[in-house]
């Protein structure tokens, strides 16, 4: 379910996707409307599944940045993309109340909440690393 903290969160990050779209030559209004949706699946299920279940529906839409969803928050050769690189980029940056933080302290919140041990630190702490490394915006 998305809650009041989460809709928060996702207007952040697509307000923040809109701001960095030009800077990495994508479209601002593409990139906003991507913020919108990459959490839609925690509308229909948790925190583990929620990529499947928002990727399937926009699939589903014939949404073209439906891998983007899927793939978001978590490392992968499998595929890639401008357009993901700046999901992860702002979803990094945005805390889970919609707050502007840096790397460093959102890594702390979800080590906080979900420990140092859990797969979602984990996967965050590699998506940041290639983050630093392929893009160039602050």
């Amino acid at each position: 379910m998305i809650d009041e903290n989460k809709l928060a969160h996702i207007l952040a990050v697509a307000r923040l996707m809109a701001e960095k779209a030009e800077l990495v030559g994508l479209d601002r209004q593409e990139m906003f409307a991507l913020g919108l949706v990459h959490d839609i699946g925690f509308e229909f299920g948790g925190s583990e599944t929620h990529h499947q279940i928002g990727a399937q529906l926009l699939k589903n839409q014939n949404y073209k940045y439906w891998q983007e969803v899927l793939h978001h928050g978590k490392p992968t050769k499998e595929f890639q993309s401008k357009e993901l690189d700046l999901l992860n980029y702002a979803d990094m940056h945005i805390d889970k109340k919609g707050n502007y933080v840096s790397f460093e302290d959102r890594l702390k919140d979800i080590a906080s909440r979900r420990g140092e041990d859990s797969p979602h630190y984990k996967n965050s702490k590699i998506v940041i690393k290639q983050l630093k490394e392929r893009l160039n915006i602050e």
